[in-house]
């Protein structure tokens, strides 16, 4: 588990995708890592003497929900993600979705049944100090978090030394995209995470950057 800013750790034991822990007044679990990763982030968790009272979702794939249940089984947690991602994350959409995108998801998620959720968030909200903003492009609901100054990312973007886009073979609105990573400029954020990519401070410059090889 690494400290990346006050209250707030990276987690190792996810997978492809790093979940983030956030220690406000109701530690919460951002994102669950993939099918199969369930017993590795408890176990991280527990070596740290965390028991989480919330996992919010990102969005519906499977690096980042895959191991959703497990972990809302072993620990109690309340499971939160957007309204708007529901048709696929309840696998009800998925026939719209294009076809490659449509074969990933049936491969990665091959013999799981659909993650259970307790609370659909529509639009923007605030839980527990922890600003919840919607964040559309990468799927229909998207989910980025703020965190004390710090971006939660999720698969909006890529960090690092230099932010990028997610890759355009899970893109699945790249103009949509490109408006959500806009929209957090505004929020002039000390420091930003992603799922796929490094911690970095200087967020707000490193996002300016990228949104202006596309301006």
């Amino acid at each position: 588990m690494e400290l990346i800013a006050p209250d707030l750790y990276r987690l190792t034991s996810g997978g492809f995708a790093a979940p983030h822990l956030v220690m406000g007044a109701v530690p919460t679990l951002v994102d669950a890592g993939a099918p199969g990763r369930g017993p590795a982030i408890e176990r991280e968790l527990r070596a740290g003497g965390i028991r989480i009272e919330r996992i919010i979702l990102t969005h519906g794939d499977p690096d980042h929900v895959g191991a959703s249940d497990y972990l809302r089984g072993v620990t109690g947690a309340e499971v939160c993600a957007s309204l708007a991602e529901r048709p696929l994350i309840d696998r009800s959409g998925w026939q719209a979705l294009p076809l490659r995108r449509r074969l990933l998801l049936r491969a990665f998620f091959r013999g799981t049944s659909s993650p259970t959720v307790d609370r659909w968030i529509d639009g923007p909200a605030m839980l527990d100090g922890i600003a919840v903003l919607p964040t559309p492009g990468h799927t229909p609901g998207h989910l980025a978090l703020d965190w004390n100054g710090w971006l939660l990312g999720g698969d909006a973007f890529v960090s690092g030394e230099r932010f990028r886009e997610s890759l355009g073979i899970f893109m699945l609105d790249r103009a949509t995209a490109r408006r959500s990573i806009e929209s957090l400029l505004g929020r002039a954020p000390r420091g930003a995470s992603s799922s796929h990519g490094r911690p970095a401070e200087q967020a707000a410059e490193r996002l300016q950057a990228l949104v202006d090889t596309w301006r």
